[in-house]
């Protein structure tokens, strides 16, 4: 007996990996994208995020607020760009690299995808994992097998489950934040005067833009995963609504609600308290008992809907890079690597998560530059494209050198604990600026090669950097 058609069917373990979605198989409305976005971004790590503003770069309530929602607003704008691919091409978003890339070179931003789902994974399941334990009274080390099986079960079910679950999720997410931030309006200090000064101050609110863009660009290589199954009629301009206003409203309400929670106690909230440390700890001491006991309740809400997207896209990007695993079991093992890279990141959780940001950013930028500036400028239309992305013989691309580029030249302007590039370290008053570097300089290079290759009438193969075994 054949299977039933997967279509928009919830409990049915979705059959693809990451083939292309036929027309026939087709289905949904863009509100679904701005649902998935708003239930994966409001929770505790996107508050966090926030606090880092006036916790660690020193700036005043309203300079925190400003840089936050700024770098909210470029990273949702660039994450809806990228979305709108998935109902063009039917392709998750490490296969439409692949134009750009080539289908070898493209195992380069794939491998790190991976690497990047498994780290947010973590960062989020490390606040939920002390909520689970907290609410159950349970160990640390349980709390985190629970929420392994949990999240790794709605992995292995898929895209359709996925969807659903942020739907639903997302309003009680809502609600309780939405509670949260009545209670944080009324004692939040909009006079909170900033702690850093001269230079500092400047660098502090530039890092402050930085982080948020740093933290919409770690879903950028996941954009056209969940939004493949779309209708190819399905206006681009809805798409891009959708994903940038789920995106803005997600993370950019949780983040501001981190920086007024941290004008209340900033110092609270970077220290925690003696049995719940960190971010657990803030909600627990700023907020009144019972809505504290909710708001931990949504934390583990929250980092389910984060971390099944993590998992989902991150094993789409295992099969990308060609190990030769089904999509569900490529699920599994990404979730148990998650798990047990968890276990070993409870401590100095806010200095962790600021420089994983960054170091996100110093990869994804750059490649989600190009892939962007190829679909927009010089990839063909039509389904004859969408399939070509599958093509094994298109070895490379200029893609691939273009990203180098910009990743190589953004180094000087690293500014890290375990490395300050000699930009930073001799303009200190400017930050970290590194991801602004990459993303300007791979265009430019991309757009050169191209240039150049069609000058020399290589047409529009060679100019698109595809070489054929």
């Amino acid at each position: 007996m054949a299977e039933p058609a997967y279509k928009d069917e919830v409990l049915q373990v979705e059959p693809k990996g990451i083939e292309h979605v036929a027309a026939e198989e087709r289905h949904g409305r863009p509100v679904s994208v701005f649902t998935l976005w708003v239930g994966a971004n409001v929770e505790m790590a996107t508050l966090v995020t926030g606090t880092l503003g006036v916790v660690v770069f020193g700036l005043s309530f309203w300079q925190a607020a400003v840089a936050f929602l700024l770098g909210t607003v470029l990273g949702a704008a660039l994450l809806g760009l990228q979305s709108t691919f998935g109902p063009r091409l039917g392709a998750p978003q490490l296969v439409v690299s692949r134009r750009a890339f080539g289908f070898y070179g493209n195992f380069v931003p794939a491998g790190l995808n991976i690497v990047a789902g498994i780290g947010w994974y973590a960062v989020n399941s490390v606040l939920g994992a002390f909520a689970v334990a907290y609410l159950l009274g349970i160990p640390y080390a349980v709390a985190t097998a629970l929420l392994v099986v949990v999240q790794g079960l709605v992995a292995v079910y898929g895209h359709n489950l996925i969807h659903a679950m942020e739907r639903y999720l997302a309003i009680f997410l809502v609600l309780v934040f939405a509670a949260m931030s009545a209670y944080v309006a009324a004692h939040m200090r909009t006079d909170l005067a900033a702690t850093a000064g001269g230079a500092s101050l400047t660098g502090g609110f530039l890092a402050t833009v930085g982080v948020a863009f740093a933290y919409m660009a770690g879903w950028m290589a996941f954009a056209s995963d969940y939004t493949r199954y779309l209708p190819a009629t399905t206006p681009p301009g809805r798409v891009f609504a959708a994903a940038f206003f789920g995106n803005l409203v997600g993370a950019g309400w949780p983040g501001l609600l981190g920086v007024a929670l941290a004008s209340m106690a900033p110092k609270l909230v970077g220290n925690g308290t003696s049995t719940l440390t960190g971010p657990i700890g803030m909600v627990a001491q700023l907020l009144p008992h019972a809505l504290g006991i909710v708001v931990l309740a949504a934390v583990a809400v929250g980092t389910l809907t984060a971390n099944v997207l993590n998992i989902y896209s991150a094993a789409l990007s295992a099969l990308v890079v060609n190990l030769p695993l089904r999509r569900w079991v490529a699920a599994l093992a990404i979730g148990l690597l998650g798990g047990l890279l968890t276990l070993l990141g409870r401590a100095n959780f806010a200095s962790n998560l600021e420089g994983f940001l960054f170091v996100l950013a110093y990869w994804i930028t750059p490649w989600a530059a190009v892939v962007a500036l190829d679909q927009l400028a010089y990839a063909p239309r039509g389904d004859a494209h969408a399939q070509r992305l599958y093509d094994r013989r298109r070895r490379y691309g200029w893609g691939l050198a273009a990203w180098a580029a910009g990743v190589a030249a953004s180094v000087p302007f690293f500014d890290q604990p375990f490395f300050t590039g000699p930009f930073a370290k001799n303009h200190p008053g400017w930050g970290d600026v590194s991801y602004w570097v990459s993303l300007v300089v791979a265009v430019l290079v991309y757009a050169a090669l191209q240039a150049l290759a069609r000058a020399r009438g290589e047409g529009a193969e060679a100019a698109a950097g595809e070489r054929s075994a």
